[in-house]
């Protein structure tokens, strides 16, 4: 078992390690910076690409982009409860809520208001989860940790960028972990299966994950990715980034196949809001605007593969 848990509450789901074909990409990975490893937990060194770029600190003071966006019903048992740039996803299971990314500064209330505009109690929140460790997705684990006795569940690789991020940036409240994530993991809550596979690039512990989602009588397989995003004179992260493309393709070949990729940033300029209309304006007989042919995700993996091919072959 790969989990770092404490005595603060009981355990509601049930993390189980499973071997799985990331091995050799993290063993690679290790083979370049011989400072990470996600079996380090907690003596994380930080690599040189994990830097908080001007770009997004801009981003952080746009208030344009922090504006709240309406919370809504993605699918059955999925819903959006983010802000206008940054997702934050709330799975519903037949034994308590799990929530993905929890925002920053000033919206994390706005995201527990958004919860109880659904009618839902954060204190049914089990776990929260984050994308990757940097401080727009994961600076309100704590708060939910403090106020709903929620259970925080992350990389080792981000839970240590999540410290650097939020302390050396913008001065937040880091949570404790309570259960470490490790490459192959599932979580089990309920009638809920997540997996979870960590795909570093964007940062040292990116977790990407997938589980089901329902529309009516039909379940389909979705997936959160993190592991793209070529870099110019980078050889080592687009390697790495290339391997968890590659992992993917395979992944989305099985049977049944992912139809549903879920953003971590709505699409801008329309942000949430456009996130909400494009899901909700249609008619009931009309096919769920989120469920793609599956030869859409595999499209998009060739592309961003293209990528980062062009990428390692630049000078």
């Amino acid at each position: 078992m790969h989990f770092k848990t404490n005595s603060r509450k009981s355990d509601h789901g049930r993390i189980s390690g499973l071997i799985s074909l990331s091995v050799l990409l993290i063993c690679s990975w290790n083979s370049a910076h011989s400072q990470l490893t996600v079996e380090g937990f907690p003596d994380l060194e930080l690599t040189d690409f994990s830097y908080v770029s001007q770009e997004r600190r801009d981003t952080f003071a746009d208030e344009s982009l922090q504006k709240s966006s309406e919370p809504f019903k993605i699918f059955d048992n999925l819903y959006y409860v983010g802000i206008q740039w940054v997702s934050s996803y709330l799975l519903v299971t037949d034994d308590g809520l799990i929530l993905i990314d929890s925002l920053h500064p000033p919206y994390i209330e706005t995201g527990v208001e958004h919860i109880r505009a659904l009618g839902f109690d954060p204190m049914d929140i089990k776990y929260v989860l984050g994308v990757h460790g940097h401080f727009d997705h994961m600076a309100g684990h704590a708060y939910y940790q403090r106020n709903f006795d929620t259970r925080v569940a992350l990389t080792a690789g981000d839970w240590k960028r999540a410290q650097t991020d939020i302390t050396n940036e913008f001065v937040m409240e880091v949570a404790e972990v309570d259960m470490v994530i490790q490459d192959g993991d599932t979580l089990e809550l309920g009638n809920q299966v997540m997996k979870f596979y960590i795909t570093p690039g964007h940062t040292e512990g990116v977790l990407s994950m997938e589980f089901t989602v329902s529309d009516g009588d039909e379940d389909y397989r979705a997936v959160i990715f993190g592991g793209g995003g070529a870099r110019e004179n980078d050889f080592w992260r687009n390697q790495t980034v290339l391997g968890n493309i590659r992992r993917f393709q395979l992944l989305a070949e099985q049977t049944p196949p992912m139809q549903v990729r879920l953003p971590t940033h709505p699409s801008l300029p329309e942000g949430g809001p456009g996130f909400r209309r494009f899901v909700l304006d249609r008619d009931p007989s009309d096919p769920h605007p989120m469920v793609d042919d599956p030869s859409v995700f595999l499209d998009y993996l060739k592309q961003a593969e293209g990528n980062v091919l062009r990428a390692l072959q630049s000078p």
